[in-house]
């Protein structure tokens, strides 16, 4: 295995463990963790032994969503010259496994950190966490985030989570539908699931994961190229400059729209 810098992996028997390890920056995703992410996620893939896949962070922030600095000036990101760099969304990396997909979040989940934590299979929170789309309030919109949040709940609905940003707790998520249960200390509830999954024919799940991937594809064709490309675009505007101004201000922005 290649060395990686801002992720951890582990193999328990048929369990693989990505553990993101960027606690300092809360977690946030740079193009170079994005890469090392995939190459994780293909590795995983790829291993006819490993059955399931968790996900979990470092830190007391799961992820704050996409290192905007990183992403705009690639001299703040720091590369790693052993993995092959990526293009894509943490969703559609996702969206290519075929095998079942746990995450644990024992932190909050900001911004960009639902495109992780919605598209696993299951989302289990420890009940003090806290989840919030904060995006307009410097100017930007989750794009792809909404795309997820409409397989959980109504258009108005999800539309509301990205037009307030306004954060809300486990328990309002569990209520969304967007958890799939939380946790008590003991977290039995995550080891019954697990084990479930693993003794259950990893052949005829995978090919489930492939049928529905095939499903989603014939309706969903370029849907994160083109949601890439409309966060590209509004990340040019002045009111999204305005929007990092301000909170590096500590302000209020003062919008332009334009």
């Amino acid at each position: 295995m290649e060395k990686l810098n801002f992720i951890k992996v582990r193999c328990e028997q048929h369990l693989f463990v990505l553990t993101l390890a960027r606690s300092e920056k809360r977690n946030a995703f740079s193009p170079t963790m994005v890469s090392e992410i995939a190459y994780a996620l293909e590795m995983a893939n790829n291993d006819p032994a490993i059955r399931l896949i968790q996900v979990e962070a470092e830190g007391p922030v799961f992820c704050a969503g996409m290192d905007l600095k990183a992403f705009a000036d690639p001299m703040v990101d720091v590369e790693n010259p052993h993995i092959p760099k990526v293009e894509k969304s943490l969703a559609e990396l996702f969206a290519g496994l075929e095998k079942p997909s746990i995450c644990v979040v024992r932190g909050d989940v900001i911004a960009g950190g639902f495109l992780i934590a919605l598209s696993c299979t299951y989302l289990f929170a420890m009940p003090q966490v806290r989840f919030s789309l904060p995006e307009v309030k410097i100017g930007l919109f989750p794009f792809q985030v909404l795309a997820l949040l409409l397989e959980y709940m109504p258009e108005r609905k999800a539309m509301d989570l990205c037009i307030r940003g306004r954060s809300f707790s486990a328990d309002e998520a569990l209520e969304k539908g967007l958890l799939y249960g939380i946790l008590d200390s003991s977290e039995d509830e995550l080891q019954a699931l697990k084990k479930d999954v693993l003794e259950n024919a990893p052949l005829a799940i995978s090919r489930g994961f492939r049928a529905l991937r095939k499903l989603k594809e014939s309706l969903e064709q370029d849907r994160y190229v083109f949601l890439l490309d409309e966060l590209a675009k509004l990340r040019e505007t002045g009111d999204f400059k305005e929007g990092m101004a301000a909170m590096r201000d500590k302000r209020k922005g003062e919008w332009k729209n334009s």
